[in-house]
């Protein structure tokens, strides 16, 4: 099916889709995370625009933009990146390296 067709079949669900990013981000998920290096966090997802918000339980709030990614989330801002597959990730923060697990 080309872009025109499907343009054509569906033109609701397009001008839907292109109103929704237009509007507010909205959180569709949150977990909550312990690290090996002693971080602990939530994670708060959104998709409109593509993020995550970290809040830190001892330190700042950062909010990563989505980066591109062959598997999982991966989101980053400067030399801070979250990467997440399954209920486990890594984060880097100014070059450190530890990985987290999503905890209740």
């Amino acid at each position: 099916m080309t872009k025109t067709a499907f343009c054509r079949t569906i033109p609701g669900l397009l001008a839907g889709a292109l109103m929704v990013a237009a509007g507010p981000a909205l959180a569709d998920a949150t977990a909550h995370y312990k690290c090996k290096d002693g971080a602990a966090f939530a994670a708060v997802f959104t998709t409109t625009p593509g993020s995550v918000a970290l809040a830190f339980v001892h330190g700042p709030k950062l909010t990563l933009p989505q980066a591109v990614s062959a598997d999982g989330g991966r989101y980053v801002k400067g030399k801070t990146e979250f990467w997440i597959k399954g209920q486990g990730g890594t984060l880097t923060r100014n070059g450190k390296t530890t990985t987290c697990q999503a905890s209740n």
